[in-house]
């Protein structure tokens, strides 16, 4: 388990679920004492910050995780199911 103090995570954005992941894997980076680089204490992070629109989206992802690569997984599935459908629904209204 990593020393780690507690990370200020920025709030999910629907719209743009990749922005999001860019934001929460600096903010994983910039964390002291040291960067978290656990791939489950990642997932754990973002499992508690997800909406929860996304997170039913992800729900099979979140309640079966495996124990490899747990959060590139999830941020995997979370684009693909979450953010491909917004854009859509967005050029949609055009």
């Amino acid at each position: 388990m990593e020393d780690i103090s507690a990370v200020k995570i920025p709030a999910f954005v629907s719209s743009d679920p990749a922005l999001w992941f860019g934001m929460l894997e600096s903010t994983f980076e910039l964390a002291i004492p040291k960067p978290i680089t656990d791939e489950r204490t990642k997932y754990n992070y973002c499992v508690t910050h997800l909406s929860p629109d996304a997170a039913m989206a992800v729900r099979d992802v979140i309640l079966s995780p495996g124990s490899t690569n747990p959060y590139s997984k999830l941020k995997e599935e979370v684009i693909a199911r979450c953010g491909e459908s917004k854009k859509a629904r967005k050029f949609a209204d055009f």
